[in-house]
C-alpha cells in the first residue's frame, strides 16, 4: 500500500518554510487587502502553505494601531473560516504606517521585521515578500524604498505587483524599464487578483480535461462569448482609484479580457517556467 503524504505535509518539506518569513502588505488598509489580499492569505495559513510562524505586516498612510487594524480584518476573515483560525492568524498579523516612497519609513520598518524574524526562531535565514496593493503611481517610489531600507540581509526578497501596470502601452512598458533599473525580473511577479478566483482558475480544466469540448470551442461553432460582471455595490472606497485609472480599464481591459483569453486560448505547450536564481 502506497501511503500519498497530504498538501500540508508535502508543504512542509519546503525549504522555505523552515525559514523566517514576513510578509508586508503595502496598501493594507485599502479595499483590495480587505477583500482579496488578506482572506487570501489566512487561507494558505489555514492551509499549511504558509510557515505557522510567519509574520503579516500591512504597511499604509492610514494611523492605525495593531488592534484598530485587527478588529477591522476580523469581519472579511470569519467570512472564510471560524473564529478560532481567525484568532491565530490574527496575532501574526501587524499594522504599520509610513509612506510608501520614503526610506525613514521602511528604514524603521526593516528594524521591527528583523526583530520579528528573530522572535520566530526559525534560523538564520529569513525571507521577505513585498505584496503591492497599490496604486501603479506609487509602485516606483516604493521599489526604491524597499531596495534602499528593506531588503532582508540573510534570505531572499520578492515583489508581488498588483494589476495594472501603468494605464496604457506606453506607461506600461516606462514603469517596466524603471522597475528594472532597481529589480532584475527575478525579484518581481505580476498577478491579476481575479485569476486566482477558483471559478477561473477551473475554466482551463473544464476546457481541456474535457476531451468533448475541444473540437467545440472553435469559430466553427461559437458565433458568441458573453462575460457578465455583476456586484452589489458601489465604488465605496475606489473612488480615488477608479478616477486615475478608470473602471472600464480596471475591470473590461484586465480582469475581464483575460478571462475571455483562458476561454478562447489554444492548449497551452508547457506550465511551467525556468525557477528564479537567487540573490
Amino acid at each position: 500500500m502506497v501511503t500519498v503524504p497530504s498538501l500540508k505535509e508535502q508543504t512542509k518539506v519546503e525549504p522555505f518554510m523552515q525559514e523566517a518569513l514576513s510578509v508586508i502588505v503595502l496598501g493594507a488598509s485599502g479595499d483590495l487587502a480587505k477583500k482579496k489580499t488578506y482572506p487570501s492569505l489566512f487561507e494558505l495559513y489555514v492551509q499549511g502553505l504558509l510557515p505557522e510562524h510567519v509574520v503579516v505586516c500591512g504597511f499604509a498612510r492610514s494611523a492605525k494601531t495593531d488592534a484598530d487594524f485587527r478588529e477591522g480584518m476580523r469581519a472579511y476573515l470569519i467570512y472564510v473560516r471560524r473564529p478560532p483560525r481567525v484568532d491565530s492568524f490574527l496575532e501574526r498579523c501587524y499594522y504599520r504606517k509610513g509612506g510608501y516612497g520614503s526610506n525613514e519609513s521602511f528604514a524603521e520598518l526593516n528594524k521591527e521585521l528583523s526583530q520579528w524574524e528573530a522572535a520566530q526562531q526559525a534560523g538564520a535565514v529569513a525571507n521577505r515578500l513585498y505584496y503591492f496593493a497599490i496604486p501603479p503611481n506609487v509602485f516606483l517610489e516604493s521599489g526604491a524604498a524597499i531596495k534602499a531600507e528593506g531588503m532582508s540581509a540573510t534570505g531572499w526578497t520578492r515583489l508581488i505587483v498588483e494589476k495594472p501596470f501603468g494605464h496604457d502601452l506606453a506607461s506600461a512598458q516606462q514603469l517596466v524599464s524603471d522597475m528594472n533599473a532597481i529589480f532584475s525580473e527575478d525579484y518581481i511577479y505580476r498577478i491579476d487578483h481575479y485569476l486566482g478566483k477558483e471559478i477561473v482558475q477551473n475554466l482551463m480544466m473544464l476546457r481541456f480535461g474535457n476531451i468533448f469540448l475541444e473540437p467545440l470551442m472553435c469559430r466553427d461553432y461559437v458565433s458568441s462569448v458573453t462575460v457578465t460582471f455583476k456586484e452589489d455595490f458601489g465604488t465605496q472606497g475606489r473612488g480615488g482609484y477608479f478616477d486615475n485609472y478608470g473602471i472600464i480599464r480596471d475591470i473590461m481591459q484586465n480582469h475581464l479580457m483575460q478571462v475571455l483569453t483562458l476561454v478562447a486560448m489554444e492548449p497551452p505547450v508547457t506550465v511551467s517556467g525556468e525557477q528564479p536564481t537567487q540573490p
